[in-house]
């Protein structure tokens, strides 16, 4: 048949209309384009491996409807859309902290005395710290202190070394990490524990002189912790000190942090700020619970709340605290104690299991992760049941490769803090001794992680470490130095790309967002991030530390912006 000229033009048209058509709809998101908020002439780094890098996006109503080209989304500017002209600059999704606890950030930064180093290095810099803290504080009054990590001493002090400096006050100071603290003789007196045939508590221990039986005032695990003092908070407290920490997240480029120890019954207050508007960070609880009675009253009493912002994910516990290792030196071993019996762990495991409810377990060291694999499995009924349920690791620190191989046939999360090389590697190294020293050069493999299909992501873990920013994980993770500049396996190492795609990607799908959050693309909501550069150029960890935050926003919404300089 003969197609006239006219007809091979309207055809032609009509092809390039569809094709037009075609590429518009994989740009827009169904029913109209007019945005509230229009992002033009910048880099926007969306997380989506299909389309990974565009120069425009488009939000409405708190959702990301179009990535694309500034002249594909022209016509979603109207006379009321918003436009930001990046000018160059960068943009990734939100950043989330798979594991942190910003109301215990707040509580240790606005009401404990800080001992950090290297404010406080040895004995007499803890004193003298305490002793100034003592005089605005009356006669009889708590001290609580935390942040110590090493003593130029070698060891921890005892009792007595916090005895000379505040005699009349009780103290209880409280390692960075959460896991150990030592107090003094009045605290001791003052929760009834200052005797020989005191009881260790489940899942806690009191070392003990070795002459009177007495305890020293060293206290192992979070147990021997509270059973001194358990500082509490009143509604008001707790929510100045949530607000405190939301701030400083979003400074940082967080819009999303999963809190995997907190109290069960302090949700309400992540619920109470939620409702009341007062929030602008998105939440994921997973409350801590110690023993087996407890998990059991838990789990009867709480139920599956998800807000538009905060959500009750999961139950966490601990089967270790420093580190459960298959080897240990003998000197080292009391404070690598396991929190639980074997079958009791597994026992826990499963009635959160069998509640319908992600289980999250801090597992540091290596006979702690098997223990916890195995926990997982047997609590699933086999692998294929486990992948299902998504059961998480924190921390999981050490390359031991058939358990790895085994989280990722299991497809278990595990959220690991890469700034633990950073200023842990020495502590590990002194206090477990020899027989981890294998592990040291490959701690926290990233790469491994990744090359065997774990399913990665990242957290601060503050306040049980010094960093709350994801660019110093993200730091971290590239340039595998201590803080002495001692260079670790770089063999490990990752890319800023796909250190930043754990951190948003990654740890979505450690708490199953991915189908909302991770990635800028349509559809999902638009929790963002404005560096002040594209972040195709940022290729070393010094790049790292010169980057920085413009703005963050939640739901299209601005929440933190930047000062100009």
């Amino acid at each position: 048949m003969k197609i006239t000229r006219s007809k091979f033009l309207r055809m032609a048209a009509g092809a390039v209309a569809y094709t037009s058509l075609g590429r518009h709809a994989r740009v827009f998101a169904a029913g109209g384009r007019t945005a509230d908020l229009v992002l033009t002439g910048g880099v926007i780094t969306t997380m989506n491996d299909a389309k990974p890098f565009a120069s425009a996006m488009a939000v409405r109503d708190g959702k990301v409807l179009a990535v694309g080209t500034d002249l594909e989304l022209s016509d979603c500017i109207a006379n009321r859309t918003h436009v930001i002209k990046l000018a160059g600059r960068g943009v990734s999704p939100g950043l989330i902290d798979a594991h942190s606890h910003p109301m215990a950030y707040g509580h240790m930064e606005l009401m404990f005395v800080i001992i950090r180093p290297p404010k406080v290095t040895d004995f007499d810099s803890l004193k003298k710290t305490l002793s100034h803290a003592a005089k605005s504080v009356p006669e009889g009054e708590w001290i609580v202190a935390r942040g110590f990590q090493d003593f130029k001493e070698g060891h921890f002090p005892g009792r007595a070394v916090l005895d000379e400096a505040v005699p009349k006050h009780p103290v209880l100071t409280i390692h960075w990490s959460g896991q150990y603290g030592v107090a003094n003789t009045a605290a001791l007196k003052k929760a009834g524990l200052f005797s020989a045939d005191v009881e260790d508590p489940y899942g806690g221990k009191f070392v003990r002189e070795r002459t009177t039986g007495l305890p020293n005032g060293v206290l192992i695990h979070y147990p021997a912790i509270y059973a001194v003092y358990k500082p509490v908070l009143n509604e008001q407290e707790m929510l100045k000190c949530i607000r405190w920490a939301v701030q400083q997240f979003h400074s940082a480029g967080v819009t999303c942090i999963h809190d995997n120890f907190i109290l069960p019954q302090y949700n309400k207050n992540y619920v109470k700020l939620e409702r009341e508007g007062d929030l602008n960070m998105r939440i994921r609880l997973y409350p801590y619970i110690a023993n087996l009675q407890q998990a059991e009253t838990v789990l009867a009493k709480m139920v599956h709340y998800r807000g538009s912002l905060v959500r009750v994910q999961g139950i966490k516990l601990a089967v270790d605290g420093y580190a459960l290792m298959y080897e240990s030196q003998p000197e080292h071993q009391h404070i690598a104690l396991p929190m639980h019996p074997q079958p009791i762990f597994e026992q826990i495991i499963t009635a959160i299991h069998r509640g319908d409810w992600q289980v999250d377990v801090h597992a540091a060291g290596d006979k702690g992760v098997d223990w916890t694999l195995q926990a997982f499995e047997k609590a699933a009924g086999g692998v294929r049941q486990a992948r299902e349920r998504r059961h998480r690791i924190e921390h999981f620190a050490f390359r031991k490769l058939d358990s790895i191989r085994k989280a990722a046939e299991m497809n278990v999360p595990v959220c690991v803090q890469p700034t633990l090389m950073d200023f842990r590697v020495d502590d590990f190294t002194r206090r477990l001794g020899s027989p981890v020293k294998k592990y040291m050069g490959t701690i926290v493999p990233t790469r491994t992680f990744l090359q065997q299909g774990v399913p990665l992501a990242f957290g601060a873990d503050v306040p049980a470490f010094p960093y709350f920013a994801p660019l110093d994980s993200i730091r971290c993770a590239m340039s595998r130095k201590t803080h002495s500049g001692r260079q670790l396996d770089t063999t490990e190492s990752i890319s800023f790309l796909e250190a930043l795609k754990v951190h948003t990607r990654g740890s979505a799908y450690a708490a199953f967002d991915e189908t909302e959050l991770g990635s800028l693309e349509p559809g999902k909501t638009a929790d963002f991030v404005i560096w002040d550069k594209d972040l195709r150029n940022v290729k070393t960890p010094d790049d790292v530390s010169n980057l920085h935050v413009r703005a963050t926003y939640l739901a299209g919404r601005c929440v933190y912006q930047a000062k100009e300089t």
